[in-house]
């Protein structure tokens, strides 16, 4: 199922948080179709590697945003985030042990969904109106 920018929903009202946000989308669009179309082993590889080097840049961004607008939230997003670098760590060790199989698709897959229902529509949306 692809996903579709939501600014009600999504808007955090930082303008490069937002654009790394849209990326996330458009490479989360790009790996659902891939599946779809049978090319999983390669759409894995692909999505774990854009993931693991967007963790790195964005949640910094994200998190030296929140603690310069000293918004309450930030333990429970730096908190999220490790969790989310954890499950991206298992996954690929998964890959690295025994190749893709379904199990880790799927894995990703639900991971990644669930990311902007449990996460970007709920603390990262703290940030709006802050950007002063």
């Amino acid at each position: 199922m692809a996903l579709e920018w939501d600014s009600e929903r999504m808007a955090t009202g930082q303008p490069i948080i937002d654009a790394q946000h849209k990326e996330w989308i458009q490479r989360f669009n790009q790996f659902d179709a891939a599946i779809l179309i049978g090319e999983g082993e390669e759409a894995i590889k692909e999505t774990l590697n854009f993931l693991t080097k967007y963790a790195n840049i964005h949640f910094k961004t994200e998190e030296e945003a929140m603690a310069r607008l000293q918004l309450s939230v930030l333990p429970e997003n730096q908190k999220a985030h490790q969790e989310f670098r954890d499950k991206l760590a298992e996954i690929s060790r998964w890959m690295k042990e025994a190749g893709p199989s379904s199990v880790e698709v799927v894995s990703l897959k639900m991971e990644l969904e669930k990311w902007v229902d449990n996460h970007i529509c709920t603390i990262d949306v703290k940030l709006r109106g802050s950007n002063k």
